[in-house]
């Protein structure tokens, strides 16, 4: 048993009489109380023998229950320590089952948190991503509009031609060329570009029950970043709604 739980215990002597105490090593006390060396009531009533025990009880829950069972008439001594137990085990699986709760919605309450703070990280990371693809395009443009410099100045650098002699001859006059009316073509139609944004959109507007980002991503081949930077612009643009968790639908 260990040292620091206590319990109250009930003995029965060699006259039939009980007897009550506390102890936080029963084993040790029993033999202390049939060896004479225990209680001065049980030295002259040996040998003793074991009713009943009580729970496991700091020392002064034992004390204060010790002194509400020696109040008890003998005969209703034992009853009232195994009903005693009984109440105390049914309260504390009360006690347990409010503490579950309580833990539960704790819980629950810092997974809503942490699920906040994850949206709020991947806003954040699409906005973060903006800048970045500006940054790159303005580079790209840079060094191709360098080329382009280059390859004009190469062009330039080249050898000069060799003056021909040119023989005097005479030239006669020709007749002058018709004039051909060309008819000038209508300049074609430039096709609109279809960006990231329209084909997850377009994807959307053909789900009518709504679709999850893995349908997204299988219908356009974009990655998991990607379509959920341009779930979170169609969203924020009024384009889509998402009535449930993970669904997104046309708005």
């Amino acid at each position: 048993m260990m040292t620091n739980a206590w319990i109250v215990y009930l003995i029965r002597c060699s006259d039939g009489s009980l007897y009550c105490g506390i102890t936080n090593h029963l084993a040790k006390r029993l033999k202390a109380h049939n060896s004479g060396k225990g209680a001065k009531y049980t030295r002259t009533r040996r040998p003793v023998a074991l009713e009943a025990v009580s729970h496991k009880m700091t020392k002064s829950e034992a004390l204060k229950f010790e002194y509400h069972l020696k109040q008890v008439p003998a005969r209703d001594k034992i009853h009232e320590l195994t009903t005693q137990e009984a109440k105390m085990a049914t309260d504390l699986k009360k006690q347990l089952q409010q503490l579950s709760k309580e833990i539960l919605q704790q819980v629950s309450k810092e997974i809503k948190a942490l699920s906040k703070q994850i949206d709020k990280l991947a806003a954040a990371a699409g906005k973060a991503a903006k800048p970045k693809k500006a940054a790159a395009k303005k580079a790209a443009s840079k060094k191709s509009a360098a080329k382009k410099a280059v390859a004009k100045k190469t062009t330039k650098k080249k050898a000069p031609a060799k003056k021909a002699t040119a023989k005097k001859t005479v030239a006669k006059k020709k007749a002058p060329a018709k004039k051909t009316v060309t008819k000038k073509k209508a300049p074609a139609k430039k096709a609109a570009k279809v960006t990231a944004a329209d084909a997850v959109l377009k994807v959307v507007n053909r789900t009518k029950k709504g679709i999850n980002t893995a349908g997204i991503m299988k219908k356009t081949g974009f990655d998991n970043k990607k379509v959920a930077n341009i779930i979170f612009k169609l969203k924020k643009q009024g384009k889509i709604i998402n009535p449930e968790k993970g669904i997104y639908v046309k708005a």
